[in-house]
């Protein structure tokens, strides 16, 4: 398997200066560069409780799921009107009974009916689907990561059997305690993407991708790089990055190779969060209630051939 950080940074820093200048990037067997984001399948506003929307994910039986920042809630949205079909919350174990878990959540995936939220500091909770208004049990899992890496995107790798978890920050390896007091200094250009096996249940020590953003820090165009949401595509096996900051929209192959980039419109986008795929390749973005209401973005992916905009 050839990691990010083996590909050489020039390199790398090169093609997302491109980006810049040309808009979008793609090569030919890019996906990315098939979805219209000018021209949206359709365009849904959430009920207010969703203005915090923060990670999306579909079901193998095609329902959508959502959850905000801080609440243990699980919500399943209709596809179709962007209404709350029902949603169930997830509780931890504790010294005196069972209670609802309220954390720094930051993104959802579901894998063989099992549904995962990871929060900010890296720790994975994984649950059952609930009936409307249940409290369903949660396991908790916890890894080496912390708040310093700033975890914000959650996928599942078929291919690998495990979870991804794309984070804003790498402060190295170094110890907790000199993270916390080198806080301030402890930010880097790169990007971390950990690998979590669903089978071990433990978090591989070394990034499985490493993403160099120092060339889009240079540039005003795209702002900082910092992703917010990781997912896999039905189709192609290939990984799409989003970062909130800046609205970009990275492709990556299963390898973790440079693909294509583009940026989203900002009118439309004016808080990108969530990112997910439906089974016959329909993307999904979504939006925190930026100064107004939360939204879904739906895009259809174009047929081979199909001329770009």
């Amino acid at each position: 398997m050839i990691a990010m950080r083996r590909l050489p940074f020039v390199l790398f820093s090169v093609l997302l200066v491109s980006v810049m200048f040309n808009g979008l990037l793609h090569a030919e067997n890019s996906l990315l560069s098939r979805y219209d984001l000018d021209n949206p399948e359709k365009k849904l506003k959430l009920p207010a409780v969703l203005k915090e929307i923060s990670g999306i994910a579909v079901s193998e039986d095609g329902g959508l799921f959502a959850h905000d920042d801080e609440k243990g809630a699980v919500y399943e949205i209709d596809m179709q009107t962007g209404k709350i079909i029902k949603r169930f919350y997830i509780h931890e174990k504790r010294w005196y009974g069972y209670d609802q878990v309220l954390e720094d959540f930051e993104d959802i995936a579901i894998s063989g009916g099992r549904f995962y939220m990871v929060t900010s500091a890296g720790v994975i909770y994984e649950f059952s689907e609930g009936e409307d208004g249940e409290a369903v049990k949660a396991v908790r899992y916890e890894t080496f990561l912390n708040d310093l890496f700033d975890v914000e995107g959650l996928c599942y790798d078929p291919l690998t059997d495990a979870l991804l978890l794309s984070c804003k920050e790498y402060p190295g390896n170094i110890s907790l305690r000199e993270m916390l007091l080198r806080k301030k200094k402890a930010k880097s250009r790169v990007k971390p993407v950990f690998s979590f096996s669903l089978k071990t249940k433990k978090l591989d020590k070394e990034p499985r991708f490493l993403l160099d953003g120092k060339s889009l820090k240079k540039k005003s165009a795209f702002q900082k790089f910092k992703p917010s949401a990781i997912e896999r595509h039905p189709s192609s096996g290939s990984f799409f990055i989003l970062a909130a900051k800046g609205k970009l929209l990275v492709e990556l192959s299963s390898q973790g190779e440079f693909i294509a980039a583009v940026r989203l419109p900002s009118g439309d986008h004016p808080q990108p969060e969530g990112l997910a795929f439906t089974s016959d390749s329909e993307m999904l973005i979504s939006n925190e209630g930026f100064g107004g209401d939360a939204s879904l973005f739906r895009y259809s992916l174009r047929k081979q051939g199909s001329a770009l905009p």
